[in-house]
């Protein structure tokens, strides 16, 4: 039989390095608010561990333990067989619940984990949303799998009693963890990304093709190419390249235009708010990276070019606050609309990420004591 994983409360990271600070900070607040529970974090690929290490020594947490577990063959099988990562989840959360067979939690930023259930894991499973974005995806009918689902702010508890059907009294809201996180440990000061005072748009498309600007990149690029008035920074949800190859990656970087144009696939600056805090406009369609950007209200523009019916849509409410264009030969102008009206919407902005968000400061700490709670019930 496999060795266990010595947890108490075992939280897991199974979906990418990018889920890491929307829940390891209530992992390492749990493990100093509750010194007799060992708390663990699991993961499966070293630039994961990376990211957890980080948290544990941002918040001086040494007491918080990290293992990292190696897939089992049946996990690279499957992500070759179907060419894509996200295709190998299943046979590695088999593996984990054998091997967390004696914990008495187990915490998760994602719904794939919902099928522990079908598993065999029968004590406490919890599930913290990461991200607050209007886009209902599928995976989201997996949430009643949970026995408790934890949440940013009144928008996500809405859908979920609402639209789900999840029970009113297994849905709690702590704040947004990761701007909790940031806010404790990023420098006060963002990165300069230029040498020059162009003002930086960040250029965010989705990695889900079938809402994503993605496959009009290149031409939104070529537009900011073709002027002078703006800097860009490229930088797609970090899961649009993970099924490339480095034959992909470097004709994307080929793009790059030094000391104008940035083309950042894979670094962790894409994960860890570097460029949502150093930009001045955010450009992008269905990412939930939009309410991270606009928790301090700055101007957003979004391309439609899915040719989306969306002004009623409540999907795509984030687009209300900015401009909207269905042309990449436009997006340029429709920066300078965004703006141009941007005073209009300041807000409209606030307003929508207080909805999304609740009060951050202190998200990772209420969240370590909603899991306590739970496990004491």
């Amino acid at each position: 039989m496999s060795r266990t994983i010595e947890a108490d409360v075992a939280f897991l990271f199974i979906g990418g390095a990018h889920q890491v600070f929307h829940l390891a900070p209530v992992a390492a607040a749990l493990s100093r608010e509750q010194p007799d529970l060992v708390v663990t974090c699991i993961c499966a690929d070293e630039e994961t561990e990376a990211a957890l290490v980080q948290v544990r020594a941002a918040m001086a947490t040494e007491r918080l333990r990290i293992a990292q577990v190696t897939p089992p063959p049946l996990t690279m099988l499957a992500a070759r067989l179907f060419g894509r990562r996200a295709a190998g989840k299943g046979p590695l959360l088999a593996k984990l619940a054998l091997r967390l067979r004696h914990a008495r939690a187990i915490v998760v930023p994602e719904r794939t984990s919902a099928a522990l259930r079908w598993l065999g894991w029968r004590r406490l499973l919890i599930h913290f949303r990461h991200g607050a974005g209007d886009r209902a995806p599928k995976s989201e009918k997996r949430l009643k799998a949970f026995d408790l689902i934890v949440v940013p702010g009144e928008k996500d508890v809405a859908r979920a009693i609402e639209v789900q059907r999840v029970a009113p009294e297994r849905v709690r809201s702590c704040g947004y963890v990761k701007l909790d996180y940031i806010a404790q440990t990023a420098a006060d000061r963002p990165a300069r990304l230029f040498g020059d005072d162009r003002p930086v748009v960040l250029y965010n498309p989705h990695f889900d093709a079938a809402i994503s600007s993605l496959g009009q990149a290149q031409a939104v690029l070529a537009a900011f190419a073709a002027q002078d008035r703006y800097n860009l920074v490229f930088a797609p949800h970090v899961r649009a390249s993970e099924d490339m190859d480095e034959a992909e990656i470097a004709a994307w970087q080929a793009l790059a235009v030094p000391g104008r144009i940035i083309v950042d696939l894979r670094s962790p600056r894409l994960i860890d708010m570097t460029y949502l805090r150093a930009a001045d406009i955010y450009l992008g369609d269905m990412s939930s990276q939009l309410y991270e950007f606009i928790a301090r209200p700055r101007p957003v523009a979004f391309l439609n070019t899915h040719g989306v019916a969306w002004q009623n849509d409540p999907r795509h409410a984030g687009w209300h606050l900015g401009a909207v264009t269905d042309d990449p030969a436009d997006v340029v102008a429709a920066v300078d609309r965004a703006v141009a009206t941007h005073p209009s919407r300041i807000a409209a902005q606030a307003a929508a990420v207080a909805r999304s968000f609740g009060d951050p400061a202190g998200a990772s700490l209420r969240g370590a004591r909603i899991v306590a709670d739970a496990i004491a019930a």
